[in-house]
């Protein structure tokens, strides 16, 4: 089951949006979950889920999510919104697990919003991007905007403002481009 939300130190260390992130190998997922009644979205439920770690019930942030998903939430007759924010994009497996997800379910549709590209420069890793694109997911960089929106969320924040870090905006420009040159 989801989690809540996460402590100010974790969402500051896991979503900074650096280029390369050494020393952060877990991965968070935030989501916000709408169904579709009348024609308009309905904010139904939202958490946050993080990978879990050891050997015996390893289970990266997306597989959780879609676990979750899939075993107390999904219904053939609804139409769901999906939007996750994620510390980072997922590896090549998730992003085929995902991609057939979306393959199998029309009635879900994903926006993924990412702190940084995991192994971007890896081909397999931008092959999975580019499968979660062309199963109808939405992949955007986590701008100033999205950051303030997921600290506002998902963070136990005490009323405190989002605070951000040199060289967000330029890391989101970098990111931006970057992802956009991936999935032409």
């Amino acid at each position: 089951n989801p989690m809540e939300a996460m402590y100010p130190h974790i969402f500051y260390f896991h979503f900074k949006n650096l280029l390369k992130a050494y020393g952060r190998n877990e991965s968070w997922l935030c989501f916000t979950m709408e169904v579709i009644k009348h024609h308009s979205p309905v904010s139904w439920k939202r958490g946050v889920f993080r990978n879990k770690v050891d050997p015996e019930t390893h289970c990266h942030a997306e597989r959780c999510f879609l676990s979750w998903f899939c075993d107390d939430i999904l219904s053939p007759n609804t139409n769901y919104q999906v939007t996750w924010y994620t510390s980072r994009s997922p590896c090549p497996e998730r992003a085929g697990e995902v991609a057939e997800f979306l393959a199998r379910h029309s009635n879900v549709n994903l926006t993924i919003f990412t702190a940084r590209l995991c192994y971007f420069w890896d081909t397999d890793y931008q092959e999975g991007l580019r499968s979660l694109n062309q199963e109808g997911a939405s992949v955007k960089i986590m701008g100033y905007k999205d950051f303030v929106s997921c600290w506002k969320n998902f963070v136990y924040s005490d009323d405190e403002p989002f605070k951000p870090w040199k060289g967000l905006q330029t890391n989101f420009r970098l990111l931006k481009r970057r992802l956009r040159e991936i999935l032409k």
